[in-house]
């Protein structure tokens, strides 16, 4: 029996020196854990139970532990080297099904997936186009964003201040408007508008008595059109006192005496002439109809007079001739003029026989500096004996005069093809309204690369200069509630042409609507000012951003505590990738080692438990370092000497057990 004891002791002893020995082997090996050899005793058993002075049989190795406790962490320079502090493994995948490591490296393979040095996949949750990570069933980790695509600005947020001291930036003055009464009724006349040709006097009424500044002669030539009399006044009149003059013509028909005669009555070839532009009176059904096909006409605009359902008023804003005639309706058709705010008989109505013509010129009104006045006149443009002021403050925005505005700011923002473009908010303070004492009106200006962006409401109009009203109260809180949406912005490149990128919108078409489209479908784009304030302090920009941004190249990668990979792109941009999944065991010494510094799930493992890390017993990542081996040499080397020992204390065993048995055989 001594033999067989002495035998087990050296072969405990020999697997004890190769448990010490591997563990010393792998000291440098990331991630390894140290085992430790475990025996127990063995004592021979009888059915009824042994003596109590019964020697025991030797020694068997019962397992080979592994010790997970953590290895000592070590800094490298790569970002996806990641070490577990605390408990947990990484989850990677083969062929052959899931393995669990505590080595963390890493790296990108020919197709973006994250493997081990050994090309096992590392297992996570994937996250989708927005960033965010979808839970549920583990995936392998993919890096296919070396490029991040572009993204069109669909917000902007700003909040600002400003300065209640400001000023109102207005020119002060009077306005004044011709009083033009002529109808003509033949045939044979156009560009009749009344006008004679004469003069006029400006005068300084700021001093006493008024000074004559200058004399007009306008117009140079009798029956001009009100648009051209009204640019020879700009012209030769700026510098004495005329800030602007307009000119406008406005004609009322009344077609009472044909308005039966419309559609399916009306005689063969009955039509109204607009300026040569002919509308038939067979093609529309009533007096609506025939306002809007009048309104279709170039250069010209109608409406019906809701107290006068049969007149049409008939409007050129840029001051033209306006020339009526009606042919083929066996009936005649009033004409009249206008002056001044409402349509009034000027002159009398007149009646505009088939084949005959009434032109009809326009209204002058001017816009005078403050203190300037008409002295005299000897042309009937203005009427000494007649003439009234209206006072008003002029504050024309010109995005290219500072003068004309308050503050300003600008904000980078983005087409759908990835196209920067610059976005100019300008704000101007505007006179107190006396209907609303109490609140304080700015206006709000918006240019993109300089171009107008405001919404002409009908879809395909031209851009309109984009101005929008912002209020505050007394304590300088923003009133203005409404989103603003931007809905008519055709983004151009640097030479002023259409890019071809999503376009916008219009209110027309329903662009206006919130919430916008995501993924955006139109250049529309919400402009948010909601916290702004105007306080007695200098203007300033609180916070100013926009969600765009154009294509970006990956320039690194990095990984959270918590496992969160995110990439970071050329364009200044962060986005979430993936997330790297932990698990853990009920018993990780239960675990089976396959080599490679892995394990496999066992029945005595129990059923892993994924999660994320940094949650529950999972312990936190660190990315840029490794896990060390566990292994403590100068302990493994304590304990080879006392495995060398056991096994040499075994061997005298028997060394000892042969001197006996050698004594025996030697009896005589």
């Amino acid at each position: 029996m001594g033999f067989n004891t002495a035998l087990s002791g050296l072969r405990a002893a020999s697997s004890d020196l190769d448990v010490i020995g591997n563990n010393i082997a792998n000291g440098g090996t990331v991630g390894f854990k140290r085992s430790r050899a475990e025996f127990h005793d063995l004592y021979s058993q009888a059915m009824l139970g042994g003596g109590n002075s019964k020697a025991g049989n030797g020694v068997f190795v019962q397992t080979v532990a592994q010790q997970f406790g953590q290895g000592n962490i070590r800094s490298t320079d790569r970002n996806l080297d990641m070490v577990i502090n605390g408990g947990g493994f990484f989850v990677t995948k083969n062929p052959n099904g899931l393995a669990y490591t505590r080595q963390g490296i890493f790296s990108l393979n020919k197709d973006g997936y994250i493997v081990t040095n050994t090309g096992d996949f590392l297992q996570g949750f994937v996250a989708d186009a927005s960033g965010v990570i979808i839970p549920g069933a583990l995936s392998d980790l993919q890096i296919n964003a070396q490029y991040l695509d572009p993204r069109q600005t669909s917000g902007v947020d700003i909040d600002f201040n400003l300065d209640s001291r400001e000023q109102v930036l207005a020119r002060r003055g009077s306005i004044t408007t011709s009083n033009n009464t002529a109808v003509v009724a033949n045939a044979q006349l156009s560009n009749i508008n009344g006008y004679s040709a004469g003069s006029f006097v400006l005068q300084d009424i700021s001093q006493t008595p008024p000074v004559t500044k200058a004399t007009l002669n306008v117009p140079s030539a009798a029956n001009m059109q009100a648009s051209a009399i009204a640019s020879e006044l700009v012209s030769n009149g700026e510098q004495y006192g005329i800030m602007s003059a307009s000119a406008n013509t406005r004609v009322k028909v009344n077609v009472a005496n044909i308005a039966a005669l419309l559609g399916s009555s009306a005689p063969v070839g009955a039509s109204i002439v607009i300026n040569n532009q002919a509308v038939s009176l067979s093609s529309v059904n009533n007096v609506n109809e025939l306002a809007v096909a009048i309104s279709n006409l170039n250069g010209i605009s109608a409406q019906i007079d809701s107290s006068a359902p049969n007149e049409i008023r008939i409007y050129n804003n840029s001051g033209d001739n306006i020339t009526v005639s009606v042919s083929n309706t066996g009936t005649n058709v009033a004409v009249q003029g206008a002056v001044g705010s409402a349509f009034t008989n000027a002159g009398g109505a007149v009646t505009v026989n088939d084949g005959n013509t009434a032109t009809v010129g326009g209204e002058i009104t001017l816009q005078l500096e403050n203190d300037t006045q008409i002295g005299s006149a000897t042309s009937n443009i203005f009427n000494t004996t007649t003439i009234t002021y209206t006072p008003f403050a002029e504050n024309e925005f010109d995005p290219t005069k500072p003068a004309s505005y308050n503050h300003a700011t600008q904000v980078q923002i983005f087409d759908s093809l990835g196209n920067s473009h610059t976005l100019s908010s300008y704000f101007v303070k505007e006179d107190p309204n006396p209907l609303t004492p109490n609140v304080a009106d700015w206006s709000m200006y918006l240019l993109i690369d300089g171009q107008d962006i405001g919404d002409p409401v009908v879809s395909g109009g031209s851009a309109t200069r984009a101005r929008f009203t912002v209020q505050f109260d007394r304590d300088g809180n923003l009133l203005t509630s409404s989103p603003i949406v931007v809905t008519n912005w055709i983004p151009l490149d640097s030479a002023g042409n259409p890019i071809n990128a999503l376009q916008p919108l219009n209110v027309a078409s329903g662009g206006n609507i919130l919430p916008l489209p995501d993924p955006p479908t139109s250049s529309n784009f919400v402009f948010n000012i909601t916290g702004s304030t105007q306080f007695g302090s200098l203007f300033a920009v609180e916070s100013l951003s926009q969600n765009g941004y154009t294509v970006g190249r990956m320039t690194d990668l990095s990984v959270s505590e918590t496992g969160i990979i995110f990439g970071r792109y050329s364009n200044g941009q962060n986005t979430t990738l993936g997330q790297v999944a932990l698990a853990n065991f009920a018993n990780s010494q239960g675990l089976q080692p396959i080599g490679k510094t892995s394990w496999l799930e066992t029945f005595d493992s129990g059923v892993p438990v994924i999660g994320t890390p940094n949650t529950g017993t999972l312990g936190s990542l660190r990315a840029g370092s490794l896990e060390e081996a566990n292994v403590d040499v100068a302990e493994e080397l304590v304990g080879l000497i006392i495995a060398q020992r056991n096994y040499q204390a075994n061997a005298k065993t028997i060394e000892t057990e042969d001197t006996v048995t050698q004594t025996i055989i030697n009896l005589r």
